[in-house]
């Protein structure tokens, strides 16, 4: 409790203001003794000083001991024991030094992790547990804030680890959702873009050994290789003449069915996790759009195999590519001329490099393909600075520069020319 007429003395006297501070300063650095100076004092704070130390001070200078201070308080009406009571009495609580402070919040944090380790958890709970309490990485920064004021955070804990013994335990992939639900009756509490979601991700890539997944794409393969599925059926790639087989090198007879008849084939990224992919040519054709992908499928003459990525590429797709080309397969783009099918275009590239060529993608096919009524803003524009493949640079150019898309939907007899050969 604060003692107010100690307080009233020392605050309402401005010649103490500046000794008060580095008196605090001196007992937060965990110094019991030393000196106060100053070297331009003012004859208030001399005066002070004077009044309760009994020492004569003469501006500008001023110096004492910190244990002359206190020994002056304990013989003063205030009747002080030491600098811990002065503290106490006068701010109403005690000043604990820093080295304190921090020795107390290293205690907390490792009983934190210590009670949560005491539970029954399997070896990767414990081995994530381990590392965060040591380290201070592997999610660490997620709980921070939150260990000494949040009851959320030791829920949050409590959650991924009881996951990863799931997990741990499990024979069999499960969908992140029912996983989610089991753990914590919430089917979304273990979902990508909340707290313990994020943890999660980071005691999975703890568990494999493997660095946090910065992209949708690595973060989807961490939880396929951990055993959780993500939504599948909104996942899919549409594909028209690969070779798909079985994990025995034989063509799987549903999907060659397909691929004679002519017809396209609808797959989800947990089927190819059971499939090869070959192209019979050693080419694939990859178109962004739905409509002209559909419309180069009703012709019965088409050589080349089509992958359609409607758009962004999802897991799906992803997993298709990854497949053709541990095959050796190469790939041709073709998407719509705007910013974003250029990105596709720039993260395929990025990811396979030399097997990736650009499908009719040049300045004269953006040409012949502009619209006059889609216009390009300056928020849409700014994509193509991203950009890191040298072939898309002069299209990006052309598009800075007339700021119009173009559309696939112009060069679909270039593509079936192609596609025919």
């Amino acid at each position: 409790m604060r003692d107010e007429k100690l307080y009233r003395y020392f605050t309402e006297n401005p010649g103490w203001q500046r000794q008060l501070e580095l008196l605090r300063k001196k007992a937060l650095a965990g110094y019991a003794d030393g000196q106060i100076s100053l070297t331009d004092a003012t004859a208030e704070e001399c005066a002070a000083a004077e009044g309760l130390l009994g020492h004569r001070f003469t501006p500008p200078k001023l110096r004492y001991k910190i244990s002359a201070f206190e020994s002056a308080l304990r013989v003063s009406i205030f009747a002080v024991e030491d600098m811990q009571q002065f503290w106490q009495r006068l701010d109403g609580e005690s000043l604990i030094p820093h080295a304190a402070q921090k020795q107390a919040h290293r205690d907390v944090v490792a009983r934190f992790f210590e009670r949560e380790a005491a539970q029954l958890h399997g070896n990767a709970a414990l081995a994530w547990l381990d590392t965060l309490a040591r380290e201070k990485r592997a999610g660490f920064q997620i709980l921070a804030s939150h260990i000494e004021t949040d009851k959320e955070a030791r829920r949050w804990l409590h959650e991924v680890c009881c996951t990863l013994d799931r997990l741990e335990r499990s024979l069999r992939p499960e969908e992140l959702a029912l996983c989610s639900y089991a753990v914590t009756t919430d089917p979304h509490a273990l979902d990508s873009d909340q707290s313990a979601g994020r943890l999660l991700l980071h005691a999975l890539a703890h568990w494999k050994q493997q660095a946090f997944p910065q992209s949708g794409r690595d973060r989807a393969a961490l939880y396929r290789q951990c055993g959780l599925l993500t939504d599948d059926l909104s996942s899919i790639t549409v594909q028209r003449g690969l070779r798909l087989l079985c994990p025995d090198g034989s063509e799987h007879p549903a999907y060659r069915l397909l691929r004679l008849q002519g017809s396209l084939c609808v797959l989800t990224a947990s089927q190819l996790d059971e499939l090869k992919a070959q192209s019979p040519t050693g080419q694939v054709y990859i178109l962004e759009n739905q409509m002209v992908f559909s419309s180069l499928c009703r012709w019965e003459d088409i050589r080349h195999p089509m992958i359609c990525t409607s758009g962004q590429l999802r897991e799906a797709s992803w997993r298709l590519l990854d497949l053709l080309a541990a095959s050796g397969c190469s790939f041709w783009y073709a998407g719509d001329f705007d910013p974003e099918g250029l990105s596709i275009a720039d993260r395929l590239w990025q990811e396979y490099g030399s097997r990736v060529h650009m499908w009719h993608m040049g300045v004269e096919e953006y040409r012949q393909s502009q619209s006059d009524h889609v216009h390009l803003d300056d928020s849409r524009l700014t994509q193509l600075s991203n950009l890191r493949c040298p072939t898309l640079h002069p299209l990006a150019d052309a598009l800075l520069q007339h700021r119009t898309a173009g559309y696939q939907e112009a060069l679909v007899d270039l593509y079936l020319q192609d596609l025919q050969q």
